[in-house]
């Protein structure tokens, strides 16, 4: 039997999975939307280029995920993105424009109409890598911004919203949507079907007609570059709760036997995110028990476990102290040695967010207030903001 080359399609909702089945040509919505093209899929959902019937000439990505009673998730996904959260700049997230329910073989599906974005931030990291560890300090402030901007600009935050998927594969770059130019690249590239196990299947195309260089300066950083915070499939109100088997950074709240999560998960993730990007590597690395990766975090930060976890059946079995870790400041510092002054104000920042007590990390909006490394990646080097 031929296997599907990304998603599990034939893998029902009772199987952990239950993707819509979509196909090229197909029609959503009463007639109202037609697929021309797959843009990708991740952990819960597909993503599709689709028209919309006698509207204007632009085109509108369609995620759609499974939303049947054996999942809770989508239903409470839908709340969040209708409400009414004045961004700072709206280009920064998914631009959500309508939703609707489509029924296929494995039940129900929600689908989500929004602004398409193109590729992934990976590629730009991967692209630096060729030639250094990482990307330059400042692209990493610049994006930190944007970030926290999300959060707090006003953002997520402040209507009390965990996004929870801060994350490099959820750093993408947006995509030209004018008619033209986007027919052109589409037209460069067709897609094609092919049927397995009586499914339709199609490949994953990225729209790519927007890039930036790695080595861009600030003044063009800030000038020309654009990012999108997307991941929103993880985005939760109060009270948080854990998604089950889903990784938030290793952040240590949710390692424990009690795991918790919230508004601070999402600066714990941030860290981590912004390491990975100065470094080219994770931070945490471990992926044993939670035991054994809580201790890993405790001895690269060399920081202490509160005393209202000690009672935790994860902290009970923590390893003793691994003296030969490389602590957080060595590996920065090793990364960034030709660079000192970066290395020193990038290393405040990240100690800042990596905190193993949650309590004990800066808030969104004091980050973007108040912490020069953050405010920098919002101006260029003449000073202009």
């Amino acid at each position: 039997m031929e296997s599907f080359p990304e998603e599990p399609l034939s893998l029902s909702a009772a199987d952990g999975f239950g993707y819509f089945p979509a196909d090229i040509n197909q029609t959503l919505c009463e007639g109202r939307y037609t697929i021309i093209r797959k843009l990708g899929w991740g952990p819960t959902s597909s993503t599709w280029l689709v028209r919309e019937e006698g509207g204007d000439d632009n085109l509108s990505s369609l995620s759609s995920s499974l939303s049947s009673s054996s999942s809770s998730s989508s239903s409470s996904l839908l709340p969040i993105f209708e409400k009414d959260i004045c961004y700072a700049n709206p280009s920064t997230v998914p631009n959500f424009e309508a939703n609707f329910r489509e029924i296929s073989v494995h039940g129900e599906h929600l689908c989500l109409v929004m602004t398409p974005y193109g590729l992934p931030f990976s590629n730009v990291l991967q692209d630096a890598k060729s030639q250094r560890d990482g990307l330059p300090v400042h692209a990493v402030q610049f994006t930190t911004h944007v970030i926290v901007d999300v959060f707090a600009g006003p953002g997520l935050h402040d209507v009390k919203v965990m996004h929870g998927g801060t994350k490099l594969e959820n750093l993408v770059l947006p995509a030209y949507t004018y008619p033209n130019s986007l027919e052109m690249h589409i037209n460069k590239n067709p897609p094609e079907t092919q049927i397995i196990d009586g499914l339709p299947v199609v490949r994953s195309q990225p729209l790519s007609n927007y890039m930036v260089q790695w080595n861009d300066p600030m003044r063009w950083v800030v000038g020309s570059w654009r990012l999108v915070l997307a991941g929103f499939g993880h985005a939760q109100e109060a009270p948080y709760t854990p998604e089950s088997g889903f990784d938030y950074s290793s952040a240590p709240e949710t390692l424990l036997g009690n795991p918790t999560c919230g508004l601070s998960t999402d600066i714990w993730m941030l860290g981590c995110l912004v390491f990975h990007l100065v470094t080219g590597s994770p931070l945490f690395t471990s992926t044993g028990t939670p035991s054994e990766r809580l201790a890993e975090i405790r001895d690269v930060l060399q920081d202490p476990i509160p005393n209202s976890w000690l009672d935790d059946a994860t902290v009970q079995a923590l390893p003793k102290e691994d003296t030969s870790t490389q602590t957080l400041e060595q590996r920065l510092r090793q990364n960034l040695k030709e660079d000192e002054p970066p290395a020193t104000s990038t290393y405040r920042f990240l100690r800042k967010c990596l905190v193993i007590d949650p309590a004990g990390r800066e808030s969104s909006e004091d980050l973007l207030t108040e912490d020069e490394w953050v405010r920098e990646g919002a101006q260029c080097s003449c000073g202009f903001k």
